[in-house]
């Protein structure tokens, strides 16, 4: 009787688990990547409010700014934050803690990470993807690396 009641417990228990699985993997993957489209397309937003006209419309760089997607001058966020708040004087660039907040220069990190990571195709955000629909992430690119 002893067995029949944990075995009973047990499948419960496994369905339960599986059943949960089931229901949140997909939907917190959805949710992560929801999030991750959202930071890529407001960062593609401000790019070309503020950054668009030194380092190029897909972030390749031109005459007055360097080439941000070169994965070999890939940085980190913080570098990256820093620069974008403080500026960088002697090359030229200013500061835009006046105008943008460190979540906004998150999100311009996101974007041009995605460019630089090669998951972004040049172009607007929402018309890059299948048939012009709009751009997924990948799965497991969070963009922040």
């Amino acid at each position: 009787m002893r067995l029949r009641i944990l075995q009973s417990a047990l499948l419960t228990l496994a369905a339960m688990i599986g059943v949960s699985a089931l229901c949140t993997s997909p939907t917190a993957a959805a949710q992560g990547s929801a999030d991750i489209y959202k930071d890529v397309y407001n960062g593609w937003k401000w790019w070309h409010v503020y950054c668009y006209r030194c380092h190029g419309q897909d972030a390749v760089g031109g005459a007055l700014a360097p080439n941000l997607i070169d994965p070999n001058e890939k940085l980190p966020l913080k570098d990256f934050l820093i620069i974008v708040r403080n500026g960088n004087p002697e090359k030229g660039m200013q500061a835009w803690d006046k105008l943008l907040d460190d979540k906004q220069i998150g999100q311009l990190f996101t974007y041009v990470r995605a460019r630089a990571d090669k998951v972004l195709p040049p172009g607007r955000p929402d018309e890059v993807g299948p048939k012009k629909g709009p751009w997924i992430p990948p799965q497991g690119w969070t963009g922040q690396k």
